[in-house]
């Protein structure tokens, strides 16, 4: 009679899915205990959850203080809450992961953007044609940029944020004589 030997791995795979979450808690505590060693020969694993909860609480403090530095966030404390808003700047920095992080469209339409911004206002232009370019719009001609991406509604939402309405016009496009090149 020939035995079929199992990889270990298989074993591992089908013993992790057998037993589920158990497992899963074992196998963290197993690496608790080689990461905080010492920590857990003076106490219990009890310790080391707590450890690892003030260290997630400072790294907490430590990321606050830099996005407070940074001027990305206003904090102030009401009570026993601390209560933090994003600035001008935070919801800027948002908007462009947000713009980073959209899907192309599948439907062949593109978002066009029209702007024509005086030069009273050049910090908005500035700041509209950077976010435009991290959001990856392609310039199609002077002051009209184009993006594959489904962010109309981004882009208009952030239209009216910076009251923009009179000088921006958003839309979405699907014939061109001619696109930009790549």
């Amino acid at each position: 009679m020939i035995k079929s030997r199992l990889p270990v791995t298989k074993i591992l795979l089908g013993l992790l899915a057998f037993t589920g979450r158990k497992t899963i808690d074992f196998l963290t505590l197993l690496q608790d205990i080689h990461l905080y060693r010492g920590i857990f020969i003076r106490g219990r694993y009890e310790y080391v959850q707590e450890f690892k909860k003030l260290q997630r609480e400072n790294y907490a403090r430590q990321t606050l203080y830099s996005l407070r530095h940074s001027r990305y966030v206003v904090a102030r404390r009401t009570g026993n809450r601390l209560m933090v808003h994003l600035t001008d700047k935070g919801q800027e920095a948002l908007l462009s992961f947000q713009l980073r992080q959209v899907d192309r469209r599948l439907d062949r339409r593109y978002t066009v953007v029209i702007f024509d911004i005086p030069q009273s206002e050049r910090a908005a232009r500035r700041q509209f044609r950077l976010l435009l370019r991290q959001g990856g719009f392609a310039k199609l001609q002077q002051s009209v940029w184009i993006s594959q991406c489904d962010v109309y509604q981004l882009i208009s939402d952030l239209v009216r944020h910076l009251k923009l309405e009179s000088w921006v016009n958003v839309f979405l496009a699907s014939d061109f004589l001619h696109l930009p090149k790549a």
